[in-house]
Parts: C-alpha cells; sequence; structure tokens
C-alpha cells in the first residue's frame, strides 16, 4: 500500500521515491498547501480568492492556466481538515463537502497527485476545534480522523498537540502525552486508511525529541514502523526564522530515528519552505508543506529566489527562467496589462511563480543527489547562501563538517 525506497544519496541527503497505491512522488518535494474548501460552490470550485485561482490551476482551466499545463507544480499536495470553517461556513455546508471525497467532485476528478490530509493540529489546539458560523465541534483523534478520510486522502497524520517556544517544561511533557495518546488510537483505526499513515513527533533538541520518541513508543502496541509510514516532525513553524534551529531539529530527528532503527521511514518536516529547504535537504529531510508561496503573492511579493523577494510591480521577469515568467499570458496578469482581471488572477500567476521557483530548486537537489556527488551538493550551497549573511555561518559550518569535510578522518593518529 505504501513505501519508500532511497534511489540516491549524497552526504545526508537522500533522494527517494514514495509508493502509494497507484502514486509515486520523487522526494525531495515540497506539498503545497492549497484550501479545497473556501466558502463556495462546487460550480466556482468552492471559491478562496488565490486560493481559488491555485485551484483553478490545478483543474487545468484554461483561462487560469493560458492552456499550459501545470501539472507538474502539484504532483502532491496539503490540505487540512482546520481550513474547512475558514470561512465561517455554516454546518450543512461541511456536511455537503465532506459528503464526497475530493476527486468525487466534477471539478477535481481528473486530479492524480497525492494529497497529504493534515489533522490540523496547530489549528485546533489553538481554536478549540472547528468553529463555523452556526456550529462549534469539540476535535478529538476519533473525529479528526473521520475528517480526513472523508477528504479521500493518500496520506493522513495523527492529532497532535505542537510545543510552542514560550511553553513551560510541565506543558511541553503534557503535550507530547497526549499527541502520543492519540497516535496510539490512530494506530489502531489504520485499518480503515487507504494510505500512508504517518506519526508526528516534536521537538527542537535531541533530548525533546527523545521524549517524544519515548512516550509513542510506551503508548503503541507494535513497532513505530509496523504502525506508520512515515515521520511528520512539528511544532517548527514558530521557529521558522531560525535556521540553526532548523537545522538541529531536523539533524536530531534523523539521528533519533537512525538509533531507534526507523531511519528507513520518509521524514516529513510540517509547515516549513523557502530558503531553508536546501540546509534541511541536505541533512535528510525528505519532504515539507508551506502555504508560504501563496502568503507571498496575496501581500503582493514575487519571489527572485529561495531568500528574496520583491513587490510584484518591481519584479523583472526576465531574470527568471520559470514558465510562468516565460510565459506572455502570465506576465501580462502579473503586470495587471488585461482586461477585467481580479486581484485573485495577477496574485494566482503570482503564487504559481512563487511556488515553480520552489518546485524548481528541489528538481536540481534531486539532480545532484542522483549524482551521488558530495562536491557538488557542498557548491550549490555555497552558491545559494552567498549573498546570504544569515546563513552563511551555517550554512559553511554545514558543508565543513558534515556534507564535504576539510580533513575526512583518516586512520593516522597525529600526537
Amino acid at each position: 500500500m505504501a513505501s519508500f525506497d532511497v534511489v540516491a544519496e549524497a552526504g545526508e541527503a537522500r533522494r527517494g521515491q514514495l509508493q502509494i497505491n497507484d502514486r509515486t512522488l520523487e522526494t525531495p518535494h515540497l506539498f503545497p498547501v492549497i484550501n479545497f474548501y473556501g466558502g463556495g460552490n462546487e460550480g466556482a470550485l468552492f471559491g478562496g480568492g488565490v486560493h481559488r485561482t491555485i485551484k483553478e490551476f490545478l483543474a487545468h482551466d484554461n483561462e487560469v492556466t493560458g492552456g499550459e499545463d501545470y501539472s507538474d507544480l502539484f504532483n502532491g499536495v496539503m490540505t487540512s481538515i482546520s481550513s474547512l470553517a475558514d470561512y465561517g461556513i455554516r454546518e450543512k455546508k461541511l456536511e455537503w463537502y465532506l459528503d464526497n471525497e475530493i476527486r468525487e467532485w466534477d471539478c477535481f476528478s481528473d486530479y492524480d497527485g497525492m494529497i497529504f490530509a493534515d489533522s490540523g493540529g496547530y489549528k485546533i489546539l489553538k481554536q478549540g476545534g472547528l468553529e463555523g458560523e452556526d456550529f462549534e465541534k469539540d476535535i478529538d483523534q476519533d473525529k479528526a480522523l473521520d475528517i480526513q478520510l472523508d477528504l479521500g486522502p493518500d496520506i493522513v497524520v495523527n492529532l497532535d498537540h505542537p510545543i510552542h517556544p514560550d511553553d513551560e517544561f510541565e506543558e511541553r511533557i503534557e503535550k507530547m502525552e497526549q499527541t502520543a495518546a492519540n497516535a496510539a488510537r490512530f494506530a489502531e483505526r489504520r485499518d480503515e486508511v487507504n494510505g500512508a499513515c504517518y506519526l508526528t513527533v516534536h521537538g527542537y533538541y535531541e533530548a525533546m525529541l527523545e521524549r517524544s520518541f519515548d512516550l509513542i513508543e510506551d503508548e503503541l502496541a507494535e513497532p513505530i514502523p509496523e504502525a506508520f509510514d512515515g515521520i511528520a516532525l512539528g511544532s517548527l513553524v514558530p521557529r521558522k526564522d531560525n535556521v540553526e534551529v532548523l537545522v538541529e531539529a531536523v539533524s536530531d530527528c534523523k539521528r533519533e530515528m537512525q538509533q531507534r532503527g526507523y531511519d528507513d521511514l520518509p521524514l516529513h518536516v510540517l509547515g516549513i519552505s523557502g530558503n531553508a529547504m536546501p540546509l534541511l535537504v541536505a541533512v535528510g529531510a525528505d519532504t515539507f508543506d508551506s502555504a508560504s508561496y501563496l502568503h507571498q503573492a496575496i501581500n503582493g511579493k514575487y519571489c527572485v529566489n529561495l531568500f528574496e523577494t520583491v513587490p510584484i510591480d518591481e519584479a523583472n521577469f526576465d531574470d527568471c527562467e520559470c514558465r510562468i515568467c516565460n510565459d506572455d499570458f502570465h506576465r501580462a496578469r502579473m503586470r495587471n496589462e488585461m482586461d477585467d482581471l481580479y486581484q485573485k488572477d495577477i496574485l494566482g500567476s503570482v503564487a504559481a511563480h512563487n511556488l515553480a521557483v520552489q518546485q524548481r530548486e528541489l528538481r536540481k537537489f534531486r539532480q545532484l543527489i542522483a549524482e551521488a556527488d558530495k562536491e557538488r551538493v557542498a557548491e550549490y550551497l555555497e552558491e545559494a547562501v552567498k549573498d546570504q549573511k544569515g546563513f552563511r555561518k551555517f550554512a559553511y559550518q554545514l558543508i565543513n563538517e558534515r556534507i564535504n569535510p576539510y580533513f575526512e578522518e583518516t586512520d593516522t593518529t597525529y600526537a
């Protein structure tokens, strides 16, 4: 039903194939976050402003894509049950949304990529459940999984209780215990899942991750690799701008997985993308998810590369190699030169460009890993961060200590 095969390695970076039923995904991969339900009806792809435009890309709407096929941007997407109530819908509409799996709706019937259905732990913990115009629903592990399965996903993950940097020690332990209990209940129902089951772990450093794994193992009736098909590392979003913390967290999670014999499982990093991805791939992360491409566009930001954005009216499309920027149709949309454009149309093309930039970098990295050449990986990272003062120190440290050391270990002992 689900398998993950590593097909090439370069240092700690790895290229893999995630197989779930009849769908295959090349890793490392970014799952762009998509809100499939934006308060509207099927005829309008359920609405959602710029979210709707992205769904029109995904559904090959020629009026939005300009007739080109951009399906490679959406080989695997992430959605969350917490997004169902983002637009203050009524309970009848929620029930209507959940009456059919996503691919059973005509508008999404041609979508053949993977759907990763997040439990929405962060939002649900913050909001206390799902809240619409005329309903409030408490969400526990069983209710979360019921809704996830209603979406027809390829990957599901247990309802987790993310840790916040300001949490006291006792609060962190309590959240880890709740996540572990949910993981155990989730595992009891895994036969209901026609796809892959991922396990969430939380922590920024080795001791926290060790405790998180220990609590989960104590709750489970079977070893983790028999109950789960992948590991999802969470609680990093509040630290997303601290690359040192991110690299340490992923490195420590990989070390824990290796020591416990789980390193054959794919490692997904929840809620992180953009400039951190190359360094996290270099230390062994396999997949990511994020809505940053969309939020940047909504704020009028055009990605020059993984590190820099400029206001859309200052963008130089000639400097970009992506297909969006090399298509006169999308250039005209992003410059607001076409009649009857809505803001969602302009920003939708910008969001597709921003996503294309991130997917392009991961495609390059996949090729470098396939060559199994650590020097090429090191050169790529050096080039990527050469103008990024905040990243250079950590990138060079990573390269010099773990990817392409200046001094390789030998059997020689120097007095």
